[in-house]
């Protein structure tokens, strides 16, 4: 039994001094509508732009990647994963073909057998269109057998990767994916411990950090993670991928990504994308930045510059537009940068000077909020006129919801304005209700800015029923 205590932390690499993690790029792993062949043909050419060489197939909801992972795929999807291989090729980006049996997977009698040799005929055929790189994925399945995994894994290393002298190293990644659910009260989990003792040294093992979304990569979680399995592992980043959340956008860049991070001791990092392959591209960007050189990632430069480098004249309505959908947060994922942390600080601020906690003149946090709001919603009109269809596809119902919250937030900083005997406003409170109830009709389709303006909106309701005593529920 390992304690997670007695597992040594080495010394920090030089910060600023880290070289390019040698594997890294994007995993398309995530839940919902995969991408289409034209959208994964457009992400390589991206991604070739930014130095990124290695791209993992793994739709969640391709079939014949997980639940018909027995069967071959058709001749049309064939062809595709043969185009996009001759293309990555091109552009020196290495394709990584991923299959996930694990939901029925067989590990012992005659079925074992049986799918040993369908694993290697799925393989084979992507071997026989040009793909040299492979992985296996036990993730989200209800059983954690690790003998099981670590024998099936091991001979499919042996009797296929080792048996073909030009395939790459083989990936894995395990059913505990994540620091946490590998250490139990200060141990190390039962299956984390067989897998790890079992597996083959040279299979290349991916995790996610700390949690499946963490708040960041610490150079902590690295050296204990890479303690547990006695060798370097390869970061899985689950963001900007929102399939846990599809109403939310995730537009910010890597957030809190640790710059002591020695790239010895990170053979690999992949990054998760949304079902929105454009918009995906501005964390990628960052993502790749990080990855070329951890020590001097600079995530607000690095955004400023995706959004610069993608959306040109519109970089400062974009830049409005995504600050404000940047974190995701719910119980068990906290990832990504706050939304609109400006926009936060002046709503304190004017809330002490509403209640009397505090001296800061209000007249000079309103004017800054009055000012934050028209030049908002001129950016939010000027996206929804000009932005190129392609990003507007995405962003459609999520902009309007910004500008429905905009407005919303008009009417409330109107009536705040007011000389407290005149904060009586019904006309004005009404078109702030119609504005809150338009928002929240489509808040399961669309949510943006929930701890900034939404939050202020929610909270300025509250406020006005208990101050002026208007009922709440009043049209």
């Amino acid at each position: 039994m390992i304690v997670l205590s007695q597992l040594p932390i080495s010394a920090q690499a030089d910060r600023g001094n880290s070289k390019a993690i040698p594997l890294r790029g994007v995993v398309e792993g995530f839940y919902g509508v995969p991408w289409t062949h034209e959208q994964r043909l457009d992400m390589l050419k991206f991604m070739s732009s930014k130095d990124l060489n290695a791209y993992i197939y793994a739709p969640k909801d391709d079939e014949y990647h997980r639940k018909y992972w027995r069967q071959p795929y058709p001749e049309d999807k064939y062809k595709e994963l043969q185009e996009l291989t001759k293309k990555a090729k091109k552009l020196n980006i290495d394709i990584i073909f991923a299959v996930s049996p694990g939901n029925d997977i067989a590990f012992s009698g005659q079925d074992m057998y049986e799918d040993r040799y369908a694993m290697i005929n799925k393989l084979q055929a992507m071997y026989d269109i040009g793909i040299r790189h492979f992985a296996l994925f036990f993730d989200d399945i209800p059983t954690k057998d690790a003998h099981g995994q670590a024998e099936f894994v091991n001979w499919v290393n042996d009797n296929f990767v080792k048996a073909r002298p030009d395939c790459k190293q083989l990936i894995l990644v395990p059913t505990e994916y994540y620091l946490r659910d590998m250490v139990k009260t200060g141990y190390v989990s039962d299956y984390t411990r067989i897998l790890a003792d079992e597996l083959e040294k040279d299979i290349l093992v991916l995790y996610t950090g700390e949690e499946v979304c963490p708040d960041g990569l610490t150079e902590n979680t690295i050296h204990q993670t890479n303690k547990i399995y006695r060798k370097p592992m390869g970061i899985w980043w689950n963001y900007p991928v929102t399939d846990y959340q599809k109403e939310k956008l995730a537009l910010g860049p890597l957030d809190k990504m640790d710059k002591a991070m020695d790239s010895k001791e990170v053979p690999a990092f992949f990054m998760n994308p949304m079902e929105k392959a454009e918009l995906s591209k501005i964390a990628i960007a960052t993502g790749a930045d990080f990855a070329k050189n951890p020590g001097k990632y600079n995530e607000s430069k690095s955004w400023n510059m995706a959004l610069k480098e993608q959306f040109g004249d519109l970089y400062e309505p974009m830049r409005i537009f995504a600050s404000h959908s940047q974190r995701l947060e719910n119980n068990w994922a906290h990832i990504g940068r706050p939304d609109a942390i400006n926009l936060q600080v002046l709503y304190k601020n004017l809330w002490g000077t509403v209640t009397g906690r505090d001296t800061i003149p209000k007249r000079k946090t309103m004017d800054a909020l009055k000012k934050d709001n028209r030049k908002r919603e001129r950016a939010l009109k000027e996206l929804h006129d000009e932005l190129p269809r392609k990003y507007l596809n995405e962003c459609k119902l999520n902009l309007e919801q910004l500008q429905t919250l905009t407005e919303a937030e008009k009417y409330a900083l109107m009536i705040l304005d007011k000389k407290p005997s005149e904060l009586k406003q019904p006309e004005l409170y009404k078109k702030f209700k119609e504005a809150k109830a338009r928002y929240t009709q489509y808040v399961a389709y669309a949510r943006i800015s929930d701890e900034a303006i939404w939050r202020f909106v929610k909270d300025f309701d509250a406020w006005y029923v208990t101050s002026v005593g208007v009922d709440s529920s009043a049209d």
